[in-house]
């Protein structure tokens, strides 16, 4: 285990436990929140957030109410929702950072759904910067072709049943995802079954996308199949008064053949990649 991090246990304004890491450095004026995938468990980020502590700064990852360490018990008994990953679990984070960090920076890089979380918790109006790492609507409606297909039903056909007969998705089955719990989702599969995404279904005093006025750098990958182009268009535009930077990346800028959804924060892109969101987080 590296020396310079440490596991803590906060607590959400419901009492669920959220597990976190904390890497901190002690010559840092920066912290960093990493807001994970969908799905993904926290040591998913550990090589870039050793990485980012080594070059000066403290990062804190997180594992969402349901998922790896923060699972208490059976998931087939788990009620969490899928807003409350980001009102409750980011908020509880986002608000920890800001009394542990008083002096500090605080930036929160939000990769693919924990980018959109990020509107949904009420702290984030707190934040220094934004980092948007493929961070997209779900809505079927931005894939192309058979891709279009394959998302359809995906959302109006597994999901559903799956969840409705097993009681839960178990998604680490046959994905890289962990399993999700039922309402998480169901709600995640409504969610992605309207052109309007989250945005019909959360009321507007509950949401901080347009309230969120720090500077914002949006990354996308042209080879990033569940994160198309559009659809991370779409999801940045509706930060619409924060001072945003939109970067869409090919692999051959890289002279690799494939990045997609989440090769960028493995230790291959450390020297590219790695070395690009460390500028844009210290900026």
């Amino acid at each position: 285990m590296n020396l310079k991090m440490h596991i803590l246990n906060i607590y959400n304004c419901e009492n669920r436990k959220i597990c976190c890491q904390i890497f901190e450095s002690g010559s840092s004026n920066v912290v960093l929140i990493i807001a994970s995938a969908m799905g993904v468990k926290q040591s998913f980020y550990q090589g870039f957030s050793e990485f980012a502590e080594e070059n000066g700064i403290s990062v804190i990852t997180f594992d969402y109410s349901g998922i790896g360490n923060s699972l208490n018990g059976k998931i087939k008994y788990n009620k969490d929702f899928l807003i409350s990953w980001g009102n409750r679990d980011l908020e509880a984070v986002i608000k920890y950072s800001i009394e542990k960090f008083p002096n500090h920076k605080k930036v929160v890089l939000g990769h693919s759904i924990g980018g959109q979380l990020i509107g949904l918790a009420p702290s984030s109006v707190d934040l220094d910067k934004i980092i948007l790492m493929s961070a997209q609507s779900g809505f079927w409606g931005f894939w192309k072709g058979f891709n279009k297909v394959k998302m359809f039903l995906n959302w109006h056909l597994l999901f559903p049943i799956l969840t409705y007969f097993i009681g839960y998705m178990p998604s680490k089955k046959f994905s890289k995802m962990e399993s999700l719990p039922k309402n998480v989702a169901e709600e995640w599969a409504k969610w992605c079954r309207n052109p309007n995404y989250l945005f019909d279904y959360i009321s507007e005093d509950k949401t901080f996308f347009n309230k969120i006025e720090c500077d914002i750098t949006s990354v996308s990958f042209d080879d990033d199949f569940f994160a198309p182009k559009k659809s991370v268009d779409w999801l940045s535009g509706k930060f619409q008064n924060a001072e945003l930077k939109r970067k869409h990346l090919f692999p051959s800028d890289f002279n690799v053949s494939k990045i997609g959804h989440f090769d960028a924060l493995k230790s291959d892109f450390k020297n590219s990649i790695w070395k690009f969101l460390l500028e844009e987080i210290k900026k």
